[in-house]
């Protein structure tokens, strides 16, 4: 999955942010995510009719819960294969944005920090890669998980460069090395 970091304005008002767009999802994900969220309207138009012609409660039931239960995988399934995350860095203020979308719907969650410290990458236990902003002492943000090395480490130093703020490689368990600044 591409991702797209730059300065960027969100209106006039605002002065620059960093913005970390995640990229449009490949055609099959799209094919994959409508097709379950077809199976999750099927689903809900049957337990409509069900419940309208069911006579009998046990057989409502049984119904019931086999609908929920397809239903809702369906729809889980299909949010992973549409929805993308956009991150956005308000630098006056420290805000960041977690802006999730799934087709026209957003949803913005944002965490407030007093001051970046700086960025880390890292191993995760399933062998895929992370990276956390760090701020306030001891704590963080997860930002992204990335399948490789190359690509976290990629993203890190893009968004320490734009931060102006250090860098912690962390990818060996107990063996953690700060990235020199003239060296990004």
């Amino acid at each position: 999955m591409a991702f797209f970091i730059y300065f960027c304005t969100m209106d006039k008002i605002k002065d620059f942010e960093v913005c970390v767009f995640e990229g449009k999802r490949s055609w099959y994900e799209l094919l994959l995510a409508s097709v379950f969220f077809s199976i999750f309207i099927y689903v809900l138009i049957l337990l409509f009719y069900n419940t309208y012609f069911e006579l009998t409660l046990i057989g409502f039931l049984k119904r019931l819960a086999a609908t929920i239960t397809i239903g809702s995988f369906s729809f889980v399934k299909g949010l992973q294969f549409s929805a993308t995350k956009n991150m956005l860095i308000d630098l006056d203020t420290n805000t960041i944005v977690s802006r999730y979308i799934v087709g026209p719907f957003t949803y913005d969650s944002k965490t407030i920090a007093t001051e970046f410290e700086y960025v880390s990458f890292f191993k995760n236990k399933d062998d895929s890669f992370g990276s956390n902003l760090w701020y306030k002492v001891n704590r963080h943000f997860k930002m992204y998980t990335f399948e490789n090395e190359e690509s976290v480490r990629k993203f890190s130093i893009e968004i320490a460069k734009k931060l102006n703020i250090d860098l912690l490689d962390a990818t060996e368990k107990g063996n953690s090395k700060w990235i020199d600044k003239t060296d990004l």
